[in-house]
């Protein structure tokens, strides 16, 4: 069905935002064009009309042979066929200037003779600069280590590192980054279709399901079941969640039946973060220990019913380091008891560091002690995905003495979303993603949700209510960001 220009304009003069592809509007996630004017291409993101990046589209689809894809991606091509420096999904790239430079097709597997020793810029993908010899003599040294491992299962959604892009967060990163200026406002542009995760936090997200799995085509999209009844009970920021056991499962079959819709999708789904932690360390509070054993019911419905549906992949969130560090077993055990409680569903491991800021290091040994007690409590072979959306400096001393989870001074933005990111030193890890939308606010210490530790002064001043975005902590999280945009 075609609109008639008339209206087609009315709709499109409604809720417009920039992009790098339009003045007034978002480059769409995907390349389907429902309406062509003077402009150009036009598709549909979650509702709202977006720009179709036609140079993008025609390089994914074989068009622009004689361009560089890299053009796309926001990087300069290299002018000539240099040395190949670094390498990841996108291609090889080189360095000119001090700058980084994709290298096009028709030069992959050239390797001349190095250049000068150029300056090596941040790449976004890796928190090392690729290092250049300068001298003809290299000794080497070679130690020999002996490294676990593990039983091989299969490969994961987030394996071939397609994951999709959140329009909702992409709107959210395009209001900063037209407030900012110069060198920061170009990193910030760089920050906007970094996937982060949909979460599943108020009475409709059920109805934006089917929007986002459509946007989503191909990519692995993620979601964050966050609707449990009494939802955090032991802090008042994030309060809140279904009324009672029976409202949370008609939210769950909501949820399940468009996935169910959508069978050629790749679905990941982070169960209730915060939950089973409350119920391992957190039962001195009246509040958790009265909804123990509705929540024990809750996490057993939701994992039977998404654990069963083949194009979905479970993950029951199991805190961070700082919290449940020498609380594995009681984790692991407390888990087992809810599995067997879902006999029809079955989980693929576990989530970590949610919403939270510890180091990488720090979180996979964390996890593969909960891998040895969750194998010892009769639950094997279970993998990990860490958020990586704020541990970008490693803060963990600081929050260990005052363990202010909100919107805390100092992070800055992580390792970005990546599947298998380091298969040999840690086999477990299925991915890093960006879970909590970073700059989405913790939550404030004004309004009817005001909770004590977002005024500590190791919090960010000024925020808004949780979930709701806050630009002075995107700045923070840009500044602060490690590898660097």
């Amino acid at each position: 069905m075609k609109f008639s220009t008339i209206i087609a304009t009315s709709v499109l003069a409604l809720g417009a935002y920039a992009s790098s592809c339009h003045p007034n509007y978002n480059c769409c996630n995907t390349c389907e064009v429902l309406f062509t004017d003077s402009e150009g291409d036009w598709g549909m993101d979650f509702g709202d009309w977006c720009f179709i990046n036609q140079q993008k589209c025609q390089l994914l689809n074989g068009v622009a042979a004689n361009t560089c894809k890299f053009e796309a991606l926001g990087y300069k091509c290299c002018s000539t066929c240099g040395q190949v420096f670094y390498t990841d999904n996108d291609g090889s790239w080189g360095v000119e200037n001090g700058d980084w430079c994709g290298m096009p097709d028709n030069c992959v597997g050239s390797m001349p003779a190095l250049p000068p020793v150029p300056v090596i810029p941040t790449v976004p993908d890796t928190p090392v600069a690729p290092v250049v010899p300068v001298t003809t003599e290299v000794v080497i040294t070679t130690t020999t280590t002996t490294k676990r491992t593990y039983p091989t299962v299969p490969p994961s959604f987030f394996a071939g590192n397609n994951i999709y892009s959140n329009g909702q967060y992409q709107k959210e990163v395009q209001s900063s980054v037209g407030k900012l200026s110069g060198e920061l406002q170009q990193q910030a542009s760089r920050v906007v279709y970094t996937p982060t995760a949909v979460w599943l936090a108020w009475d409709g997200a059920p109805r934006e399901v089917p929007s986002h799995l459509g946007a989503a085509g191909g990519n692995t999209a993620v979601f964050m079941m966050y609707w449990i009844p009494t939802r955090d009970c032991n802090s008042n920021a994030s309060q809140g969640g279904a009324s009672d056991i029976n409202a949370y499962k008609g939210y769950v079959d909501s949820v399940a039946n468009a996935f169910r819709g959508s069978p050629n999708s790749k679905i990941v789904v982070v169960v209730e973060p915060d939950t089973l932690g409350n119920m391992v360390t957190s039962q001195e509070n009246e509040n958790c220990r009265r909804t123990a054993v509705i929540h024990k019911e809750a996490l057993a419905y939701c994992i039977n019913q998404f654990g069963s549906i083949n194009n979905v992949q479970v993950y029951l969130d199991a805190g961070h380091s700082q919290w449940l560090t020498g609380y594995e077993d009681e984790t692991a055990a407390l888990v087992k008891e809810i599995l067997d409680m879902a006999p029809q569903g079955k989980i693929r491991g576990l989530s970590t560091n949610v919403s939270n800021f510890q180091p990488i290091d720090k979180e996979y040994e964390y996890q593969a002690r909960l891998y040895d007690a969750l194998e010892n409590a009769g639950v094997p072979n279970m993998r990990f995905i860490m958020d990586t959306s704020r541990n970008g400096q490693d803060i963990s001393e600081a929050f260990a003495q005052t363990k202010t989870w909100c919107n805390l001074v100092g992070t800055g933005f992580g390792e970005r979303p990546k599947g298998n990111p380091d298969p040999v030193n840690m086999p477990l890890l299925d991915a890093y993603m960006w879970l909590k939308p970073p700059a989405e606010s913790d939550g404030s210490s004004q309004g009817m949700r005001a909770d004590p530790v977002c005024a500590r002064p190791d919090s960010l001043p000024g925020a808004p209510e949780a979930g709701s975005w806050f630009h002075e902590y995107f700045v923070q999280l840009l500044q602060n960001a490690n590898p660097k945009f």
